[in-house]
Order: structure tokens, then C-alpha cells, then sequence
């Protein structure tokens, strides 16, 4: 990939280990473009040192020198099959703009045309009860049709949001780490896939290793990117109620699935409901605040289960006590797959609790 002066500068400059984000930030601030900074070095040196101490401006000032040490970054850029997106680039990502602290660069691997797209971020902890796994990944199936669905790569929540929308291709995996790096081992499987059918990206050049505290940094790239944020499941202080908080902070819709009174998978999204938060146990929760008419898609087909309930609701207008009564299905089971339903136009809520058919 050929890369502009102004993005060569941010990404020579995000080669050096030893300085924080905020010391990044304040360089590039330095000039009106990178490229000004790297060529005219010497004359910002005093601040500079200021920032980072004599020793880092001592080794960057010797990169400069040595005309091959940012055509050697690049290539091994390239060689990992990773392409960079500056906050200098054209592609990158316009979300960023209204938000403090964004990320000065993105690595990516995959589909990097993704980050023009409407995205809508999905969360959740590793310890994700098997029924919120289940709903998750219906409901970033059925988004993905219309968004990008925004996610990390943590077992549970993550997984089954980035699953759900796998198939689709409309799928972003932002990353807390390097390239060089997986966490958990468990997810390389998923990982690849990700790459392969949709994109990965992460603010970390390559040698990063996974620290915890880079997780919660992390978080505000999911909160920023999405147009809204769900939160499948959260404990009281776990990862997903911290991306919450950051999309609060921005401004973003935030909804969360809601739990009974003392599940600890939950407490987070309880609270985060009662902070602001949209309480969302229907996927046109979300659908109806974004304008979107699943009803309108056209109906390809019908799972075992989906057919089995469509089968009960269509004789007539019916409670679901008596559905579930008649399929057998537990009740978070069952409805997740009316949800389904009334998202393909098959059936529709009445008051009471009570469904019926309307094809």
C-alpha cells in the first residue's frame, strides 16, 4: 500500500515503544501536519525531550538519519498483512472525530472499507449465560443486514455477537493488543475467520502484548465506532459496563438486555438501565430507533423452532402462556424466537401478551 508523507510520519512515530498515547498526541500537535515534525525535527527538540526524555528523541533523531528504518516498518507491515489507517488518512473513520482521546492510528487486517459503513457495537462478559449467548447472536445476525456489527474478542458476549454476524461479512473485531499477539488462545480460530470474511483492527502496532489495562482503552474504540451499543451482559465491574459508560459519555444509544434480580451476569446491565440505559428484550427495541422495517425483508426460511411456534400462532390470536405451554420451549427460548418472527413479518403483538399471525 502506498502511503501519503503526513501518514509515513504517524506511523514512524507509533514505531517507538517507551512513550504513552498522550506523549504521541502531544508531538503531533507540535505542527500543523506529521510530516512538518519529521522534517524539521531538531527544531521542536526542547519540547520533545520535554515529553519523552533525551534518550527516546536521541533514538528517533538516528531512525531519521537512517533513510531504510521506516521503509523496514512498513515492509514488515505488509508482511504481517496488516495495513495502517492514521487520524491523517482518508478512510479514517469519521467517528473518531466527535470523540476526546481517539486513536491516532488503526492496524487492520481484513475488509477495511467496513469502517465507512453504519456500524452498531454488541458487548458482553465472559461469564454470558447461555441464554443471553443464544439472543446475541440472533440479534447481531439480524443487524448485520443493516449495520456493521462492532465487537471485541473475548469468550461470551463478544463471541457470540461476532458469530451471529459472521456470516455476513458486516463484521469489526477490535482488538487490545498486537497483531503479533492472540488473547484469548482459544479465539485464533474466530480470529482468522473475522480477517478473512470481515476486518480487524486494533490502535496497537504489532509487538503489543495483551495488558488488562489496554482492555479498558480499548473499549472507547467499540463505544465510539457504533451508531448504538448493546450490552448483553455485564457484571458490576466487568469490561462491557465500562464500554457502556464510554457511550454514554458520547452521546450514544445504549441498550442492555435486562436480568432478574440477583444474577450476577446482569447486575451491570440492571444498572446501566437504570442510568440511562434502554432496556431491550426485543430486537425492534433497537430496529425502531434506527428507522429499520424488518417486516419489509423477505422471509427465506424458517427454522425447526421458528416453524413450530409459527405453526401454534397461526390458527388464531393466542396467549403466550398457552404457546409455551403448547411447544414445550423454555421461556427465554421461546422469546427470542418470536422476536425472530416478528422480525421476518410473520407475526405480530397484540395487547395482553397475546401474538397472532399476519401471513
Amino acid at each position: 500500500m502506498a502511503y501519503t508523507k503526513d501518514e509515513k510520519s504517524i506511523i514512524w512515530l507509533d514505531s517507538f515503544s517507551g512513550f504513552e498515547y498522550k506523549h504521541k498526541v502531544q508531538i503531533l500537535e507540535l505542527a500543523e501536519t506529521p510530516f512538518e515534525i519529521v522534517s524539521n525535527f531538531d527544531k521542536f527538540k526542547s519540547c520533545i525531550v520535554e515529553t519523552v526524555g533525551e534518550s527516546v528523541f536521541t533514538n528517533m533523531k538516528n531512525t531519521l538519519v537512517d533513510g531504510d528504518y521506516i521503509e523496514g516498518v512498513l515492509a514488515n507491515l505488509s508482511k504481517k498483512g496488516i495495513t495502517a489507517i492514521t487520524c491523517a488518512s482518508m478512510n479514517y473513520p469519521d467517528e473518531f472525530s466527535y470523540v476526546p482521546s481517539p486513536p491516532i492510528i488503526l492496524y487492520c487486517k481484513g475488509n477495511t472499507s467496513l469502517l465507512s459503513k453504519r456500524k452498531f457495537a454488541i458487548v458482553g462478559s465472559r461469564k454470558t449465560p447461555s441464554f443471553a449467548v443464544k439472543q446475541c447472536t440472533e440479534f447481531s445476525s439480524t443487524l448485520s443486514h443493516d449495520f456493521v456489527i462492532v465487537t471485541g474478542l473475548a469468550e461470551g458476549g463478544d463471541t457470540a455477537a461476532a458469530m451471529g454476524a459472521l456470516d455476513s461479512g458486516n463484521i469489526i473485531s477490535v482488538l487490545a493488543y498486537g497483531f503479533d499477539y492472540v488473547y484469548p488462545e482459544c479465539s485464533r480460530n474466530l480470529l482468522d475467520k473475522i480477517v478473512k470474511n470481515g476486518l480487524v483492527i486494533t490502535e496497537h502496532s504489532p509487538d503489543i502484548a495483551p495488558k488488562r489495562h489496554l482492555f479498558i482503552v480499548r473499549n472507547r474504540i467499540i463505544a465510539s465506532l457504533g451508531e448504538g451499543l448493546l450490552i448483553v451482559s455485564a457484571g458490576e465491574r466487568s469490561g462491557a459496563k465500562i464500554s457502556a459508560e464510554y457511550a454514554l459519555e458520547y452521546g450514544k444509544d445504549v441498550f442492555a438486555f435486562p436480568y432478574s434480580l440477583g444474577a450476577y451476569a446482569g447486575a451491570g446491565c440492571n444498572e446501566i438501565i437504570k442510568n440511562g440505559g434502554r432496556l431491550c428484550d426485543n430486537i425492534l427495541d433497537i430496529t425502531s430507533s434506527y428507522g429499520i422495517n424488518f417486516t419489509e425483508q423477505e422471509v427465506v426460511s424458517l427454522s425447526k423452532d421458528e416453524e413450530l411456534i409459527y405453526n401454534i400462532v397461526k390458527d388464531g390470536e393466542i396467549h403466550i402462556q398457552e404457546i409455551e405451554n403448547k411447544c414445550g420451549l423454555k421461556p427465554h427460548v421461546l422469546t427470542a424466537i418470536i422476536s425472530l418472527l416478528e422480525i421476518k413479518g410473520l407475526i405480530s403483538r397484540l395487547g395482553g401478551n397475546k401474538y397472532c399471525a399476519i401471513k
